[in-house]
């Protein structure tokens, strides 16, 4: 299993010393650092990795490189956000009227993961055509 993790780029680097990556990244807080292990699900993990591995190919305006980086991270953030609903909805036993319960949360999930794929379909065009009009394409995605 590939381990990896991200730093929140607004975030403020650590004043301390450590003696790895490794060892900054499991002290550092939740709201600081998507860590791979953060994902349960293996395909959601597999959704995360290659994102990441795609953006660490992305090379350019360091401008737009850092606005990208922090849409990477927000999608990170909300991907780690939804693992537990997306638990729930799986184990959900089917009931008269629980239909509606979960139609909300089944849309909202089915419209994060259109727009996940949409980036996630930006940065591996970016990485086979790394133009600059392909790197401001996918740093203005919403």
């Amino acid at each position: 299993m590939t381990t990896w993790w991200m730093w929140n780029p607004a975030g403020t680097p650590p004043v301390r010393r450590f003696r790895s990556e490794e060892a900054l990244a499991r002290s550092a807080p939740d709201t600081q650092v998507v860590r791979s292990a953060d994902f349960t699900c293996p395909a959601q993990r597999r959704r995360a990795t290659a994102v990441r591995s795609d953006f660490l190919r992305v090379t350019g305006d360091p401008v737009q490189v850092a606005l990208v980086e922090q849409r990477l991270w927000t999608l990170l953030v909300a991907l780690r956000r939804a693992q537990p609903l997306r638990d729930a909805l799986a184990s959900a036993v089917p009931r008269p009227g629980r239909a509606a319960l979960v139609a909300e949360p089944s849309r909202e999930l089915a419209e994060f993961d259109r727009r996940f794929d949409q980036f996630a379909d930006a940065l591996r065009v970016l990485v086979a055509d790394p133009a600059p009009e392909q790197l401001r394409h996918t740093a203005a995605l919403d």
